[in-house]
């Protein structure tokens, strides 16, 4: 697969985590530690800053949540297990309808001083350990 592929799918994968956040708050997650502490993650996500901006054609970034993401051509759940500060282990369950994958990724999180300086690299285990960088994208109205 070309390069570019893997970063398309890197960030449609953060946009479904972060539609999914918003319910973080709302539900709860049970005795499971690692989805407690996994919210660091949860957010919209791109690549670069200007492919945050929402296009009314389609959404260039990928939203991750505790156990989901979604992007504009996929959506995935994830079994997501914590591997130590700011870094999580997650099997990616894609529907068939989507981009049918079943893969391993791990979630390395950076943070900033202040929210818009969080970089999270998603590392495609299943796929030699392909790296795509991610910038987390302003919430509304910031």
């Amino acid at each position: 697969m070309e390069h570019r592929h893997y970063g398309w799918m890197a960030l449609c994968t953060a946009l479904g985590l972060a539609l999914f956040a918003s319910h973080v708050q709302a539900e709860s997650h049970g005795d499971d530690p690692a989805l407690e502490d996994a919210v660091a993650y949860s957010g919209r996500w791109a690549t670069e800053p200007a492919l945050c901006e929402r296009d009314e054609e389609e959404d260039q970034a990928i939203t991750l949540g505790p156990s989901r993401i979604e992007g504009s051509e996929a959506s995935c759940d994830m079994e997501v297990t914590e591997e130590g500060d700011n870094v999580w282990e997650a099997q990616l369950d894609c529907p068939a309808d989507d981009m049918a994958t079943d893969e391993r990724i791990r979630m390395s999180l950076e943070a900033g001083d202040e929210a818009e300086d969080d970089v999270l690299t998603l590392t495609y285990l299943d796929r030699e350990d392909h790296e795509v960088t991610l910038v987390r994208c302003p919430g509304p109205g910031e």
